[in-house]
């Protein structure tokens, strides 16, 4: 084969590769995302619910590729991926609100209403929930211990949204334990995939209707997760029990110190209940119990198509 034929097969053949490549994906798998809540493993070890979004829709194909913390507000923790993102086609919720005396003082406008409320708003058709209020005044359906069900298992929006408003009142002491029975009760009654819990409250339990012991096995048995929103707005709660049901069924905690919080903490409630991952720290100097620590995890997200992306989230828990 003489030069110049040879010369020109390897420019065909190199133009031919040219063309065969595909350009590189520009489009970002992720260009913010959600800490959804924490689950306490042990004193050293926490782990995080992480939502990505593109805009302000969950990335439901992503892909968490790796975890570091970027900063910590105090001692020094690693991160790491401890499971990738579980998407749910349908989500079965009962939403279990305090409606205790105390949410006169600590929720003074009802803002927990607005929150519920856009929790609703956010599920699909296929999605079904129910919405109970629990007190140690109101007196409560017959087939349970000490909640009231406002609103049975529907995707109606408008009957959910009418039984939160139902539902936010103030009443007597706070039957947490036996709220938690009864949700997760109702919840595997109702047949429905993916069954979890999602309560609302601003105390510890005060009624012993039913034990801490209860209200784990109950909910374990019934397979329920138990998402748990704590308000302490006076910061002088303890919450670690709350903290423990969360971890022992699978779910997770937030605490929030302000009832104008409420709404960003039911709309990441919903985060995970449709679709979230998981990120553990792993303290290597541990602050003292009780300490708040906030900080900044960098999870770098990847997509079919898309081009792998580092997203910058806030976290924030309590030391046990």
């Amino acid at each position: 084969m003489n030069k110049v034929l040879l010369t020109s097969l390897l420019l065909a053949t190199g133009l031919l590769a040219s063309c065969d490549r595909t350009p590189a994906p520009t489009t970002p798998a992720a260009t913010t995302g959600t800490v959804n809540g924490v689950r306490v493993v042990n004193t050293t070890t926490y782990q995080v619910g992480f939502t990505p979004l593109s805009g302000t829709s969950i990335v439901t194909n992503g892909k968490l590729d790796s975890a570091a913390v970027k900063s910590i507000s105090a001692g020094t923790a690693t991160a790491r991926v401890c499971g990738q993102v579980q998407v749910q086609d349908t989500i079965t919720a009962a939403i279990s609100l305090d409606s205790t005396g105390s949410m006169d003082d600590n929720d003074p406008k009802a803002l927990r209403r607005d929150a519920a409320k856009r929790f609703i708003t956010r599920m699909s058709s296929q999605d079904r929930a129910a919405v109970l209020s629990f007190d140690g005044g109101t007196s409560p359906n017959a087939n349970l211990s000490v909640s009231y069900l406002w609103q049975d298992f529907t995707s109606d929006k408008a009957l959910l949204n009418t039984g939160v408003d139902n539902a936010t009142f103030a009443g007597g002491g706070t039957p947490l334990y036996g709220a938690i029975v009864d949700g997760s009760t109702i919840v595997k009654a109702s047949g429905g995939a993916n069954g979890s819990l999602l309560i609302l409250t601003d105390g510890e339990d005060t009624n012993y209707v039913s034990s801490f012991r209860q209200a784990v096995d109950t909910a374990r048995a019934n397979g329920t997760k138990v998402y748990a929103i704590g308000l302490d707005a006076q910061n002088n709660l303890d919450f670690s029990e709350l903290e423990d049901i969360a971890a022992a069924t699978g779910g997770l905690f937030q605490k929030a110190n302000d009832a104008a919080a409420l709404d960003g903490f039911f709309d990441r409630m919903y985060n995970a209940f449709r679709a979230q991952g998981c990120v553990e720290l792993v303290f290597t100097q541990k602050p003292a119990a009780g300490t708040d620590v906030t900080g900044v995890l960098n999870v770098v997200v990847s997509a079919p198509d898309r081009k792998a992306t580092t997203v910058e989230v806030p976290f924030a828990f309590t030391v046990r």
